[in-house]
């Protein structure tokens, strides 16, 4: 963007886009207008994605050792599945395999809506996250 500009053309591509701040559908496979302002750049999310974001005001990712808090949110109206990459933060430990990846599922439940599965933390890997908890992005 421009100084003075006030809207920004972006390209979706094919599929279902959701605003990553909010959730509302954005668009599928179109060219849309953006009026982002100047506190944050226009971003979006594909339809059946999960994005895990640390809880806090964390500026760099967990030492060693330490445990966070983790929010998972999904967009859309999909399910899906999305890998989360852990590794102790701190060293070249992954090079020797000290690192895992843990599937995020968002399935539908019973009633038809959409459930996130508790992860399971994978066994003598490293993991990370104290409390994980899900938000569904997208109204339904």
């Amino acid at each position: 963007m421009f100084a003075g500009d006030t809207t920004r053309t972006v390209v979706l591509p094919a599929g279902r886009w959701y605003d990553f701040y909010t959730g509302a559908f954005a668009g599928a496979g179109e060219i849309i207008t953006a009026r982002p302002g100047l506190e944050r750049i226009p971003v979006y999310v594909r339809d059946g994605a999960t994005i895990p974001l640390l809880v806090g005001e964390h500026l760099h990712v967990p030492v060693q050792g330490d445990h966070v808090d983790l929010e998972l949110r999904h967009y859309g109206v999909e399910a899906g599945t999305t890998m989360l990459y852990d590794d102790d933060g701190t060293t070249f430990g992954y090079e020797r395999g000290a690192f895992s990846w843990t599937p995020l599922v968002t399935n539908r439940g019973a009633g038809g809506a959409l459930v996130g599965e508790p992860p399971r933390p994978p066994l003598a890997k490293p993991f990370s996250y104290r409390t994980i908890t899900w938000r569904m992005m997208t109204a339904r």
